[in-house]
Formats: C-alpha cells, sequence, structure tokens
C-alpha cells in the first residue's frame, strides 16, 4: 500500500487527512472505513469504529498495527468498487472518499516525526565529501570509528516539508544543494532491538532529500559539533511523496535511483555498496534508547550523485525530482527569496 497525508480545504476550514494511492485517486482511509462500516452498521458507530481503528493521521494509523491496515485494506477495496458507479463516491454522511492530486496539498507521510536520524550508510560519499567538500588530507578522510559504527545526525523535526512544497532558499547562503536518499519510518516501538529483528520495526519507505547550504556547511563542520544553520532550516528535509509499506519492497539494496533537475537526468544509479544496513542502523540506535512510531531514518546518498560532488549547482526556479524504484518520485520547486 502508498499511504499518504495531505491537507484538504473543506466548509470547515483545513484538515489533515492520511490516504492511500489507489485507482488514480487519493482514496480518503478514513472516509472510506465509515462508508464501508455503514453497510453494516449506522452511521455513528460505523464513524466511531473507524476513528478508533484507522484515526485520521499516520502515526495513529500506523499505531494500529496490522488490524488498521486490514480494515484499510478493505476500505480501499470498498471504494475501488464505489468509484466503479461514481466518479466522486460519498460516506453516509456526505464525506468525500475520494480525492484528485489537484484537490490536495501534499504533506510528508509522517508530517511530525517524533524523531530524525540521517545516516551516511554508503561510505563512498563521506569518502568523496571529505575530499571535495571539506579539503581533509587523503590519510583522515576515513576514520576508524567510520567503519566500526552508522555515522548518523537528528535534523530539526521543524524542517520537514512534503512532496510539490516550494523549497525555501535561505537568504544566507549562495549555495544551496540536494542529496537524495531513501527513507524508512519505524513501525512500532522499540529498544536494543538486535539487527536480526529490525525489519520488523519498519513501517515503509519514502524518497527523502536533504537539502544542505554548501558555502556555509564546511566553517561549521570545523567547529567539529555537526551541522547546524547549513542543513537545518525550513524546508530542508523533503519526504514524500508516499510511504510504501514494507511488504511492497521486501529488499532496499541495489533499488535504482535518478536524479533530475528541470527534466534532465543528473545521476542514474542504485542504492548499493552499503557499509551499514538499515537493520545495522536501526540495532545501533535502539541500544538503550527506545524508538517510537513515526521516527525517521535516512540512508545517505549514493557518491556522485549530488550537485557539489558533480560540480552542478541548483538555482532558483529549479526544479528537483528524484525517483526512486518503487518508491516513487518526489518533486519540488527551489525559490529564493
Amino acid at each position: 500500500m502508498k499511504l499518504v497525508s495531505y491537507e484538504v480545504q473543506t466548509l470547515l476550514g483545513r484538515f489533515e487527512r492520511i490516504g492511500a494511492l489507489a485507482f488514480g485517486a487519493i482514496v480518503d482511509l478514513n472516509a472510506a472505513c465509515v462508508a464501508y462500516l455503514a453497510e453494516s452498521l449506522d452511521a455513528n458507530a460505523a464513524r466511531r469504529q473507524a476513528e478508533a481503528a484507522v484515526p485520521p493521521d499516520m502515526i495513529g494509523f500506523l499505531e494500529g498495527g496490522c488490524a488498521a491496515r486490514q480494515l484499510a485494506d478493505r476500505a480501499v477495496a470498498y471504494a475501488g468498487e464505489r468509484l466503479k458507479t461514481g466518479s466522486c463516491p460519498l460516506g453516509p454522511q456526505g464525506q468525500r472518499l475520494t480525492f484528485d492530486e489537484p484537490e490536495v496539498r501534499w504533506l510528508a507521510p509522517v508530517p511530525r516525526p517524533p524523531m530524525i536520524r540521517d545516516g551516511i550508510l554508503l561510505l563512498d560519499h563521506y569518502r568523496v565529501g571529505m575530499e571535495r567538500l571539506f579539503k581533509i588530507a587523503e590519510k583522515d578522510r576515513m576514520p576508524e570509528a567510520a567503519r566500526t559504527m552508522p555515522i548518523y545526525w537528528k535534523p530539526s523535526r521543524a524542517a520537514v516539508a512534503g512532496h510539490r512544497e516550494p523549497i525555501r532558499w535561505p537568504k544566507y547562503s549562495d549555495k544551496l544543494d540536494y542529496e537524495f536518499e531513501l527513507g524508512l519510518y519505524i513501525g512500532k516501538q522499540g529498544k536494543d532491538i538486535p539487527a536480526e529483528r529490525a525489519l520488523e520495526y519498519i513501517a515503509g519507505y519514502t524518497v527523502f532529500n536533504d537539502l544542505g547550504l554548501r558555502d556555509v556547511q564546511p566553517a561549521e563542520m570545523s567547529l567539529r559539533m555537526g551541522p547546524a544553520k547549513s542543513k537545518d532550516f525550513e524546508t530542508s528535509k523533503v519526504m514524500g511523496p508516499c510511504l510504501v509499506t514494507a511488504d511492497e519492497l521486501t529488499s532496499v539494496d541495489g533499488l535504482r535511483m535518478i536524479t533530475r533537475v528541470n527534466g534532465e537526468i543528473w545521476f542514474d544509479g542504485k542504492l548499493s555498496n552499503w557499509a551499514f544496513t538499515f537493520a545495522q542502523f536501526i540495532a545501533h540506535v535502539s541500544r538503550d534508547e527506545t524508538l517510537n512510531v513515526g521516527d525517521f531514518f535516512g540512508s545517505g546518498p549514493p557518491a556522485f550523485s549530488v550537485g557539489f560532488e558533480l560540480d552542478r549547482w541548483i538555482k532558483h526556479g529549479d526544479v528537483i525530482e528524484c525517483e526512486i524504484e518503487g518508491v516513487g518520485t518526489l518533486s519540488n520547486q527551489v525559490v529564493r527569496s
């Protein structure tokens, strides 16, 4: 299932909802569940049961586990049957069951992750960055610790943005860059998770664009405290368009990844040569630390896939797209204020 979070305008204002991409539309999961249950229950009972089992927010839905997923599957199938007899099916109290893309504002699949942890699991990117961006001498480019534990940092939750949301280029920088990665969301709470069981905790995957300011980053990193204003700014952590549930993507090794800028291909390669797997990353982070539903993990990008590695730089008005095989295409336009 391909799950999405979105915002829709109603007579009472704008509301956040969750849906599934199916039948060429966005199926509102909560509304479809109400309509499905109302076939055998009165409308109020159907609404109460749907709110409890399939609430209209992604974290609440993921917390419902297998029971929520099974009801959602039935509701989506029901909406598909209704679409055969009408282009805009309604629920028992006039609720829209489906929306077309132009009617909604896309949000990140989990609009407010409890925690974000972005890794560098493909060390070739780390090595190139040490050489080209930070001018680190060859003998010091790969510290021993980088070979023995996953590298990661914790970006700001306030920086999260969704599919088609404009990327706002900060005024204090002249070199904005992208980093396209594979991301995942945690689907159940856990602590001290062994690597051999870590995949059980993954709800699904998404495309991730980790924006950075390359003229600000080297000075910040010279302080040995990690990135700050060079990586954390509004709309710098773009996720979407959907969360592809883990059952639809049983392996992430070797997935094809295509980066386009204004339709021109800048990178066409694969997610491969992992120094650490997602399972090892999850196991490492969860040592004496609780992971929560909706927590986000990023893979880091392949080498020679980002702007500074290619010496190609995005500019105001550019449309950046990344397509990851089996996951989707994330698209955003750069806006310089």
